[in-house]
């Protein structure tokens, strides 16, 4: 058995008879490992107080290609975020991401991507600069980016052309011009390509153009939200949540527990 030594973020962790703990770990250059705690909760134990969600770690363990559980060996607190905790809104909000990229990691695939994007959207949350929602859904669309399901925002999905606003009423809750937009079709479409996706079976909708627009802004970190109103904010929020539900095919538990 090989001893494999990385830095780790806890996803998930189960009772293993009366003592032991397993866990699920996103690693930075292993990918996803599920390893036994032997006596974790055990007075005495090393893991004592180690291994918990949320806190970046370096573990040690006796990798084996024929086993389903490692063995972990060492474990050791390399960053402890208790801030997270202490406010209810982080605190779901922490679980969101980390519900997600439970989701997206897979064993023996290494992601440095997704291990990077989940530690610095803790790490924002640990800061407490920057709203748990808007934190949540930059992490989304960062996360679409890394499992290259990225929406087009500015140009057509299908052809790579301009996609102007598209004529139609204005929504009294989202004012202002409105684009064809189609989660299947892989994002916004300009006239001709909408009407090709709709005659092909897609489902073709609209969206504000300025919803795409301060989508592209939180591209780059929940720090673009500081002046996003909270309504924009909740209309990109609604717009992140349902092209990854479209794609992931799934509804994450702990979406409804976070609050708006």
């Amino acid at each position: 058995m090989a001893i494999v030594r990385d830095r780790a973020l806890i996803l998930r962790r189960y009772p293993f008879s009366e003592s032991s703990l397993v866990v699920h770990a996103c690693t930075r250059d292993r990918g996803r490992v599920h390893l036994l705690a032997k006596g974790a909760y055990r007075p005495t134990s090393r893991y004592c107080g180690v291994l918990d969600l949320l806190d970046s770690l370096e573990i040690e363990w006796a990798e084996s290609p024929h086993r389903e559980l490692s063995n972990l060996r060492a474990g050791s607190i390399l960053l402890r975020r208790r801030a997270i905790p202490d406010d209810l809104g982080r605190w779901l909000a922490a679980n969101q991401v980390l519900e997600l990229a439970d989701l997206a990691s897979r064993p023996a695939h290494p992601d440095r991507p997704l291990f990077e994007l989940l530690e610095s959207s803790l790490d924002d949350l640990q800061a407490g600069s920057s709203r748990p929602e808007a934190v949540v859904v930059a992490f989304e669309l960062a996360y679409l980016d890394v499992l290259g399901l990225s929406p087009a925002l500015v140009e057509c999905a299908a052809c790579g052309g301009p996609a102007p606003p598209v004529p139609t009423a204005s929504s009294p809750a989202a004012p202002g011009p409105r684009v064809a937009f189609s989660a299947g079709a892989g994002g916004r479409l300009c006239r001709a390509c909408a009407d090709e996706a709709r005659a092909s079976g897609r489902r073709v909708g609209t969206l504000p153009l300025e919803t795409l627009e301060d989508a592209l802004g939180l591209r780059g970190g929940a720090s673009a939200a500081a002046a996003l109103p909270a309504e924009r904010l909740a209309r990109v929020r609604e717009f992140a949540d349902r092209f990854l539900d479209y794609h992931l095919e799934t509804r994450p538990r702990t979406r409804a527990r976070v609050p708006a």
